[in-house]
């Protein structure tokens, strides 16, 4: 059997192996390219209630550990051990998954292919273009005053900031460790943006693959994808990464952003409390 390359990490919160798109399609991957997945260790963790059943021994990496936090750690917590299994394992690369990912089939050869030639050691990410609800959410570019669509290309080396999502980025161990690894103050919620920004202002640059994944977003949907709880984290996340960074205009520019976002959400959703989140969030 040939290195391990890859730490795979798939986190999981309240959704079976069967029901998650990402572990389905990641098991067809394993048997369509059982070598390559020789290749990758995987860590499956769990943040539901209650841990699964389903063993996963049937699976063909080259390592598997499965493990169910006792308490929603969100994903700062389960990134950061599979960092610290990525450094004891000697990996290189971190792939990033979440359950809601419908994963190309030719995902893992174009991973590999694109590892195995000599990728330049400025590059810290590798992330392919994911679709959904028939337009690109990731990667993008990043403007001053707001994001734009990156165009589509053969697989390059971006010149441009770009942000991206969590799921399916591969991530250079070593590019991530010299940031301190995935910070705790975001442990949910934007941070996959204030980690394409942390590892490019510390002079990395980002690989787009020119593969295509669907991908499900739940802030499309806040009726019935978002619990309010879950929506004051992500606006509590969202200001923070704002003043962190000062992109998007700037505080102020967010502030008029969330009032316009409000009166959206007071006009279009049933729920109203949404929009009132929004409203109260614009004055913090």
């Amino acid at each position: 059997m040939r290195e391990m390359l890859i730490q795979c990490v798939v986190v999981l919160y309240r959704c079976s192996f069967a029901d998650s798109d990402t572990m389905t399609s990641l098991a067809e991957l394993c048997v369509r390219h059982s070598e390559l997945a020789q290749r990758m260790a995987l860590l499956v963790y769990d943040n539901s209630p209650e841990p699964q059943t389903e063993p996963l021994d049937r699976w063909s990496f080259g390592a598997i550990e499965y493990h169910h936090a006792e308490k929603n750690d969100g994903l700062a917590v389960a990134y950061n051990r599979a960092l610290s299994m990525a450094r004891a394992g000697g990996l290189e690369w971190l792939l990033l998954l979440d359950q809601d990912t419908v994963l190309n089939p030719e995902l893992m050869p174009a991973m590999f292919s694109t590892l195995a030639s000599a990728v330049p050691t400025e590059v810290c990410a590798i992330v392919p273009r994911l679709m959904g609800e028939g337009r690109l959410l990731s990667p993008q570019i990043v403007g001053r005053l707001h994001n734009v669509d990156y165009p589509a290309a053969e697989t390059e080396i971006s010149r441009s900031q770009v942000t991206a999502f969590n799921a399916a980025a591969c991530l250079r161990v070593r590019a991530v460790e010299a940031i301190g690894g995935f910070p705790g103050e975001y442990w949910l919620d934007y941070l996959d943006h204030v980690m394409f920004h942390r590892l490019q202002a510390a002079g990395g640059r980002v690989l787009i693959l020119n593969l295509v994944m669907q991908h499900r977003l739940s802030v499309h949907s806040l009726d019935t994808g978002m619990s309010l709880d879950r929506y004051a984290n992500l606006l509590a996340a969202e200001w923070r990464f704002i003043r962190e960074t000062g992109t998007g205009g700037g505080p102020v520019v967010h502030r008029l952003r969330l009032l316009k976002r409000a009166l959206s959400q007071r006009m279009q959703l049933k729920n109203k409390a949404y929009a009132a989140s929004t409203l109260r969030a614009s004055w913090q």
